[in-house]
């Protein structure tokens, strides 16, 4: 619920952060389909703040994946990694990337900050970027093959665009993690490596499908 009140991530600043979940429920209400879908979850056609947060915590909850070849690796089955996948991870910590991407989520849920380069697309909306000036919480490594493109702006549109940022990685917030940074003189081979191991935390056994519709009537997905 926080990130539908919060004016950086969903709510924005036309409505304030007291009346932005009575707005929403009453916005939800007026539309039948989702009065009928809250009947069909719920057992009545009730939609208020509790529901919402429950809804959305469902969906999410939908998506969490267990399965990957590495986290049947970590359980134990030593052949869900080839050499080069365990190649990709040792190189994945000795290089200093688990200091931010570690754990069992792969981030360390701190904010850093990064010099993104700017998003063309952006500029063109003539959207004031001022990402570079501020910090971001470490996204989980997990589903990346499926959640391009990458970085704060959306500015690098494959994963391993993603993987050579931090080749020329500059440290604007003094960030301890990033000045011990070590990416030089990787070669392909080992970038392959890393960028396969990296795949490997994908587990693609959840639903993936676009509707093609919704009862609100936007238009679901996006291009950044």
């Amino acid at each position: 619920m926080l990130v539908l009140q919060s004016d950086v991530e969903m709510r924005g600043d036309t409505i304030s952060e007291d009346e932005i979940m009575q707005v929403l429920s009453e916005r939800l209400i007026n539309i039948a389909e989702y009065r009928s879908l809250s009947n069909d979850a719920f057992g009545d056609e009730t939609i208020n703040a509790v529901r919402i947060t429950q809804a959305i915590a469902a969906f999410e909850r939908s998506l969490i994946v267990s399965d990957s070849p590495f986290d049947l690796y970590a359980r134990g089955d030593e052949n869900a990694l080839t050499e080069q996948l365990i190649r990709g991870m040792d190189t994945f910590v000795q290089a200093g990337c688990a200091e931010c991407h570690g754990g069992p989520m792969f981030s360390d849920f701190e904010l850093h900050q990064l010099p993104v380069k700017e998003n063309a697309k952006l500029v063109q909306l003539g959207v004031v970027d001022e990402g570079n000036e501020k910090r971001f919480r470490t996204p989980s490594l997990r589903n990346l093959s499926f959640t391009a493109p990458y970085m704060h702006k959306g500015t690098e549109a494959t994963l391993r665009d993603a993987i050579l940022f931090y080749d020329d990685i500059a440290n604007p917030g003094n960030s301890e993690e990033l000045a011990n940074f070590n990416f030089d003189d990787v070669d392909s081979e080992t970038l392959d490596a890393i960028e396969a191991f990296i795949h490997a935390l994908s587990d693609d056994r959840f639903d993936k499908s676009i509707p093609q519709t919704v009862p609100s009537g936007l238009k679901p997905g996006g291009n950044i």
